[in-house]
């Protein structure tokens, strides 16, 4: 006798093989949390939250280029679990699982188990997602949270109770402006949102839950840093205004060739799987076509943007493997179970095969260690520090005045007077008690390594080729 009907026996199975694709992300993920710098990024945000560890607030002293949600979540979670690196990047990892799980969701609700397993797995293993699953930077949390937007949409335009529907409709609007509050870049997923939404008939009904849900998140997010809104604006906006005139980043075709291989396997799903599962691959496509347009607008673009496409892509595949299984099921008769088996082992292969792509890409940069070992060393741990290589301070836990825990190319270049302000914090107060030159980005400022030659009268020669200005004794 059967313990449960197929259709409960195969609902489990599912449920069971998407939950161990979040344990294996999480598993496969683990041995890199402590390892060296991944992105230059990565040195910004810790050292942010390290001024924001010690009673600094965001905006109104912290400099962040990000939106506010990104480091006021991270922090935290991040303080909490040990305020390292390997804290960080496990704040990023459960992002990384929650968005394998949200994929899975909506794929299950548009198209079936199959489709819910094909689209967790093909997150689990693309190599843009595999990366934003660990490094610290805010592209990751924006993603999940984007998925899990319309996860709740599709949870809202497939269930029957209309509380619940409404209610999953107003926290998908919710997740979905505090995924943009983290990432601007997450405007991508209003379009597949909203699409998801506008499939059925009550639609006004749970866009203006939607609307209602996001204004809260919104609200709750914005109202306390009023008093910084204009430095919000200035920093998350402006910057990247006056940034459109420099020639660094890459372009919009490079940006998409990244991941090529799944594009093309994404087209071929969507036109496989159009006939049987539409609403899965409307959703994909505009998601994909939203991400482009706003990949198109931001500049500098980076190769870490370019994960914004890939929830749109892990539908369109979805729906592919789906009608291709169904399809094989169908022709394999009595031998079905043999033809599946095959055909799910061929995929395992290929996102074997991605999946390595991804972990080779989460090789780390040169180590930092000894230029973290001679600040840590050659200067009292109450001393302030001005640098160009924030995870080598963070590594050496040593603080950064808070309007310059960023000292990026895009800000030091594109932002007015950046040079007049580097110079007033270093003659500020509390004083600035070591300049760090190590990633060469303030040498190519004009006359300020002649300046802080003239101020500070110890230079240490580091392993890197930099150098440490310091005033001995300064605390």
């Amino acid at each position: 006798m059967r313990l449960w009907p197929d259709s409960n026996r195969l609902r489990a199975l599912a449920l069971a093989a998407i939950g161990l694709i979040a344990i294996a992300t999480v598993a496969g993920h683990l041995p890199f949390l402590g390892t060296s710098e991944m992105d230059w990024d990565e040195g910004v945000y810790w050292l942010s939250m390290q001024s924001m560890q010690t009673g600094h607030s965001l905006f109104t002293s912290v400099y962040s280029s990000q939106p506010p949600a990104f480091l006021l979540f991270t922090e935290p979670p991040w303080a909490l679990l040990g305020a390292g690196i390997a804290a960080a990047r496990a704040v990023m990892l459960a992002w990384g699982a929650a968005a394998v799980v949200a994929g899975g969701v909506i794929g299950w609700r548009f198209g079936g188990r199959v489709a819910a397993v094909a689209a967790a797995v093909t997150l689990a293993v693309d190599p843009s997602m595999v990366r934003q699953s660990l490094v610290l930077q805010a592209d990751g949390p924006a993603t999940a949270l984007g998925l899990i937007a319309v996860a709740l949409a599709a949870v809202a335009v497939t269930g029957n109770n209309r509380r619940w529907s409404t209610l999953a409709a107003g926290v998908a609007g919710a997740a979905l402006v505090v995924g943009f509050l983290t990432k601007f870049l997450d405007i991508a997923a209003i379009p597949p949102m909203l699409a998801a939404l506008a499939s059925r008939r009550e639609w006004r009904r749970l866009v203006f839950a939607a609307i209602a849900g996001g204004l809260i998140a919104a609200a709750a997010i914005l109202l306390p840093l009023h008093d910084s809104w204009q430095a919000m604006w200035n920093e998350t906006v402006g910057l990247h205004l006056d940034a459109r005139s420099l020639s660094s980043g890459i372009s919009l075709g490079s940006a998409l060739s990244l991941n090529w291989q799944l594009e093309v396997l994404a087209a071929a799903g969507a036109v496989i799987g159009w006939r049987r599962h539409p609403r899965l691959v409307v959703t994909g496509v505009v998601w994909v076509v939203g991400a482009a347009a706003a990949m198109a607008i931001t500049h500098p673009l980076w190769p870490h943007h370019a994960v914004a496409v890939s929830p749109g892509l892990a539908l369109m595949c979805a729906a592919g493997v789906s009608s291709i299984f169904n399809w094989l099921a169908r022709l394999g008769g009595r031998r079905s179970g043999v033809v599946a088996t095959v055909f799910a082992v061929a995929l395992s292969a290929a996102g074997a095969l991605s999946l390595a792509s991804g972990i080779r890409g989460l090789q780390p940069m040169s180590g930092l260690g000894a230029v973290a070992n001679t600040l840590a060393e050659a200067t009292s741990p109450l001393a302030q520090i001005l640098g160009d290589e924030q995870y080598a301070q963070a590594l050496a836990h040593r603080a950064a005045p808070p309007n310059f825990v960023d000292t990026s190319n895009t800000r030091l270049y594109a932002e007015r007077g950046v040079l007049q302000q580097l110079e007033a914090t270093a003659d500020g107060s509390p004083p600035v008690c070591a300049v760090l030159f190590s990633s060469g980005r303030f040498t190519h400022l004009p006359g300020f390594a002649t300046w802080v030659a003239n101020r500070y009268p110890v230079r240490l020669s580091l392993e890197d080729s930099g150098y440490l200005y310091i005033v001995p004794g300064c605390r």
